[in-house]
């Protein structure tokens, strides 16, 4: 018995947010490894971009001025007080992993559809935990989002999968 692959089809809008949010999540992890990157080379560039950050946002005499503010003081402080190691690991790691699977996932490499949806379920679990332990409208959205992904992705495995054929 051989394999064929799925036949062509007529794309969907369905499949038109699929390949929008598997380039999306490529732009994110290429972003999440340049960040990372900059971070483990130059540490100290995180509280000078948020002390910047800071003093434009204090200037702002807006709600949303002072909420911006208000939340990029705390992001910094955070930060000085957990230490940079945990989160320049994640993000090179979590970055570098999108990556690898978007490339998959544009190319169509039907075995690397499982990984990711293990991989993706993974990341969307622990972005749970982090909602839950602190919770934000912010990190609420990104965890719908990741949710649909997840769905979308499935779906297009299930689409593509080969259809097995007697020889």
């Amino acid at each position: 018995m051989a394999t064929d692959p799925a036949p062509p089809r007529a794309r969907t809008t369905l499949d038109r947010i699929y390949f929008l949010g598997v380039i999306i999540k490529g732009i994110d992890g290429a972003i999440e490894l340049i960040v990372g990157l900059l971070l483990w080379i130059t540490p100290g560039i995180v509280h000078a971009v948020l002390a910047a950050a800071l003093n434009e946002a204090k200037e702002g005499s807006t709600a949303v001025e002072r909420f911006i503010a208000d939340y990029v003081a705390r992001l910094d402080t955070d930060l000085a007080r957990s230490g940079l190691v945990f989160l320049i690991i994640f993000l090179i790691v979590h970055g570098a992993v999108k990556l690898v699977l978007v490339y998959c996932l544009l190319r169509r490499i039907h075995r690397a559809y499982p990984i990711a949806l293990a991989v993706l379920t993974a990341f969307l679990l622990y972005q749970a935990y982090a909602f839950i332990t602190a919770p934000s409208i912010g990190l609420a959205i990104f965890t719908v989002l990741d949710a649909a992904i997840i769905y979308l992705v499935y779906r297009e495995y299930r689409e593509i999968r080969p259809r097995r054929t007697a020889e």
